[in-house]
């Protein structure tokens, strides 16, 4: 059950501003662009780039990550990534999907210690002077990530059914308005939203200067979508991404007892559950 899975505990927000991220980079940590096969020029100096896609289960509509342990190591150990060495994952904040939070909660989920996001992303990297370069970094020598499975991070449609029935968690639908009320544009099975999912489009939560709200503002905007701190929260989207990122943002925000639905709309919306 959820209420009895262990809580996630994380010693400092996942967020760095531009100054963390400096302080990060000079303590050796590996710099991963999350943008994928969309990222162009500029980068941060030393960047690789990761794409969430690579580590799906499957093609097409899912967005469910890999059960292969093995593989997910393998991926990120070539991109240097090191249990021993911080990580920064970058990416375009509100002018993406999110990806950054996806590939933040994959490290996350896979027990890196040390994961942490630019707020704002490149477009405040930028904004603020810092140094960028107009390739990626050359190719990584194969870092070492001794994995430690955190399974409370990540829920699977029998988990969100238990919880929309009986209540373990709050559910949250982080997709647009339209979508909650039955829109799908990325071509899911049917449109509509798990029964009793409270809705928060995910950009609501992103300032006019393109980074997570502050620290008063953020914890106002998730009780107005009714999440209370105090209680488990299972966050989805299309595909698990969207709601990667707020997962982070939730956690920035205080919460501890956080999931992400990562088969989310395009898993529930294909089996034999209620859709409201």
């Amino acid at each position: 059950m959820f209420l009895t899975v262990t809580l996630l505990s994380i010693a400092a927000g996942p967020f760095v501003e531009v100054s963390e991220a400096r302080a990060l980079i000079a303590a050796d940590a590996v710099i991963l662009d999350a943008r994928g096969r969309e990222a162009t020029p500029p980068f941060l100096p030393g960047t690789q780039i990761v794409d969430w896609l690579d580590v799906r289960d499957g093609w097409l509509r899912t967005g469910r990550l890999t059960d292969n342990e093995a593989r997910l190591r393998r991926y990120f150990e070539r991109r240097g990534v090191d249990t021993r060495r911080p990580v920064l994952v970058y990416g375009a904040m509100g002018n993406g999907w999110g990806e950054e939070g996806r590939i933040w909660w994959t490290l996350q989920y896979l027990g890196h210690p040390r994961v942490r996001i630019l707020n704002g992303g490149l477009s405040v990297w930028i904004r603020e002077g810092a140094t960028v370069a107009q390739r990626p970094g050359a190719a990584a020598s194969s870092g070492q990530l001794d994995t430690v499975i955190r399974p409370a991070l990540r829920a699977d449609w029998r988990r969100v059914f238990r919880s929309s029935r009986q209540g373990y968690a709050t559910v949250v639908d982080v997709r647009t308005r339209a979508e909650y009320d039955g829109a799908t544009p990325y071509w899911s099975s049917r449109g509509g939203h798990v029964p009793g999912a409270r809705w928060l489009h995910w950009k609501a939560l992103l300032g006019d200067d393109g980074r997570l709200l502050p620290d008063s503002a953020l914890a106002a905007r998730l009780a107005s979508a009714g999440l209370a701190a105090d209680k488990p929260v299972i966050t989805y989207c299309t595909g698990g991404v969207r709601s990667a990122f707020v997962l982070a943002a939730l956690l920035q925000a205080g919460f501890t007892r956080v999931a992400n639905y990562d088969g989310s709309w395009w898993d529930w919306s294909r089996r034999d559950v209620p859709v409201e």
